[in-house]
């Protein structure tokens, strides 16, 4: 269950880094982080954020290895730290002991731009399918928090377009067509250049039942293809509207 947006190389670097002169990954916190010196051919712009990142997530997983996930969860499920709480759900995914409660904790942390949210919105749809109205505030907060924290990082609107895209695509799944058509429109005229949120759009509408919905954002996205001058592109989503027409009539 991936749950950092690290990459490998760059959690590497950062472990080296930690665990060098035979420190453990606690020795770095005295109560709060303290940062390890950075290697002098460092490319990581973020040195703190990164290795902060990584000492909590190791030191929650060193815990659950070698003392168990009763273990970890006595001593971190009071965390309110977002990389230390995914970890620990993570666990408790694995061993078959997590519950909705324990995934909405993880969102509602403060946000970690380095988490990687996915799979705990995922996880939240799934397990809260009896819990509707909690899941979509839950989301809803989730999202404008994200925005706020995410704003002003590299590449961090795309993250959060894609997490308003899911949003959407959550509210066809639990009929809230008005919220959903009004997500996608904004996010569409936010996402100029490509036609991709029309197409998730009329996925999302066409997997719910809803093929008026989905022909119509075909036909949204042949328009945008069409002024991004891509003709073939635009012909095909007509001819696939077409189809889905015909199909479902």
């Amino acid at each position: 269950m991936r749950i950092s947006w690290l990459s490998a190389e760059e959690i590497a670097a950062a472990r080296q880094a930690l665990k060098a002169d035979g420190a453990t990954w606690d020795d770095h916190f005295d109560p709060e982080f303290e940062t390890p010196p950075a290697p002098a051919n460092t490319q990581l712009l973020d040195w703190e954020g990164i290795t902060e990142h990584v000492a909590r997530a190791e030191r929650v997983s060193e815990v659950v290895r070698e003392q168990g996930l009763a273990a970890a969860r006595a001593r971190f499920a009071s965390s309110g730290v977002a990389i230390e709480a995914a970890t620990l759900a993570a666990a408790a995914h694995q061993d078959g002991a997590l519950d909705l409660d324990q995934v909405i904790k993880v969102l509602r942390c403060d946000i970690d731009s380095y988490v990687f949210y996915a799979p705990f919105l995922e996880l939240m749809i799934e397990m809260g399918k009896g819990e509707r109205e909690l899941s979509i505030h839950t989301y809803e907060q989730f999202v404008d928090a994200y925005a706020r924290a995410l704003r002003d990082i590299p590449h961090g609107m795309a993250k959060v377009g894609a997490a308003r895209d899911g949003l959407a695509d959550f509210y066809v799944s639990v009929q809230q067509i008005d919220k959903a058509e009004a997500l996608f429109e904004r996010r569409h005229e936010e996402d100029r250049d490509d036609v991709a949120v029309a197409l998730t759009a009329s996925r999302a509408f066409l997997a719910a039942g809803s093929v008026s919905h989905a022909v119509r954002w075909l036909g949204i996205a042949a328009v945008r293809a069409e002024m991004l001058s891509r003709a073939d592109l635009a012909n095909r989503l007509r001819q696939k509207a077409d189809a889905v027409r015909k199909r479902m009539s």
